[in-house]
């Protein structure tokens, strides 16, 4: 009877220790919002290879962070329709893109203060509009990489600037440079 009840107060304490353990992991996932600003410079080629190749764009962000300094992140990216005059046979061209993508970010703390390194890589669908062209438009996947900074203002308030670099290969459309400023809460 003692061993039984010996055998049954170490489980005790060890399912104790491990829920203890599972719920400290639990807590680190913490979820995020955002909304930045995006400038973009493409590369254009092909039919829209005289179009206006630089693009402004609002970009809403929510993350969560899975393990410290470590952060997966979705967002929607929708830029502002640039009109072209006289761009194609004499007809105004209409261009904007939209972006749904999946990124994963990792933090490095600089030091003892609330500024951070950011680097960023992941992928985003790219649904490219162009009117009064032959080809009216077309979506494809391109790959992102960046880096930047971070400013913690407080537990929950975030400010980031991102750099980033996107490959998204298409005749008509090559890269993406972007520039992308923001506010970010944690919940």
């Amino acid at each position: 009877m003692k061993k039984i009840l010996l055998l049954s107060g170490a489980a005790l304490l060890f399912s104790a220790n491990a829920h203890a353990l599972m719920h400290n992991n639990m807590n680190m996932v913490k979820p995020y919002i955002g909304a930045e600003y995006v400038y973009s410079k493409a590369k254009l080629g092909g039919t829209a290879g005289g179009l206006k190749d630089n693009f402004n764009s609002a970009k809403a962000d929510f993350g969560m962070e899975i393990y410290k300094n470590l952060y997966t992140e979705f967002s929607y990216q929708q830029s502002w329709q640039v009109k072209n005059k006289h761009a194609y046979e004499g007809q105004s061209v209409k261009q904007r893109f939209a972006a749904y993508a999946m990124d994963l970010y990792a933090k490095m703390p600089l030091m003892c203060s609330p500024f951070s390194l950011v680097a960023t890589g992941g992928a985003a669908i790219y649904d490219i509009t162009q009117k009064n062209l032959p080809d009216k438009g077309f979506m494809r996947v391109g790959y992102r990489i960046g880096g930047g900074m971070q400013y913690d203002m407080n537990e929950h308030w975030s400010a980031r600037v991102i750099g980033r670099y996107s490959y998204v290969g298409a005749e008509r459309l090559d890269n993406y440079a972007e520039v992308a400023a923001g506010m970010l809460y944690r919940f």
